[in-house]
């Protein structure tokens, strides 16, 4: 699905949303990781065709992660709202009154709980994926 921002055309789904938000930080689209879909339900059928299905998540679910390092993480509300209704082809278009808020909060944990736990060490990963040069 396309939108127009400012008169530019740009494409309205999670990815392109996380591509936007990052970058400012001079980041590109090879920065993003794959979407989490943390409170939607997608997958493929044995055809290999994507589905969705309606969001079980309700008001007060929550998922907590700990950073063991630095991280930059964007976070989106898909603009397809929860899947409960057509979105695409003529029963589509924008479907605010199935879209949910999220909200993010960051806390940093009391040093008691850190205790004895050291973060990872920095990969010493070089480039080339194994790959010898000419």
């Amino acid at each position: 699905m396309h939108k127009l921002l400012n008169g530019e055309e740009f494409d309205l789904c999670c990815h392109s949303n996380l591509v936007r938000a990052v970058a400012p930080y001079r980041l590109t689209e090879l920065d993003v990781h794959d979407v989490l879909n943390v409170f939607q339900v997608t997958g493929l059928t044995a055809e290999g065709r994507y589905f969705t299905k309606p969001s079980p998540a309700k008001v007060g679910d929550f998922i907590e992660f700990f950073a063991e390092l630095d991280v930059l993480a964007a976070l989106s509300v898909c603009p397809h709202g929860d899947m409960s209704a057509p979105v695409w082809g003529s029963e589509g278009g924008d479907r605010l009154d199935i879209c949910r808020p999220l909200a993010i909060e960051i806390w940093q944990p009391a040093p008691e709980l850190l205790r004895g736990w050291t973060s990872p060490a920095a990969s010493d990963y070089r480039g080339g994926h194994g790959l010898q040069g000419p």
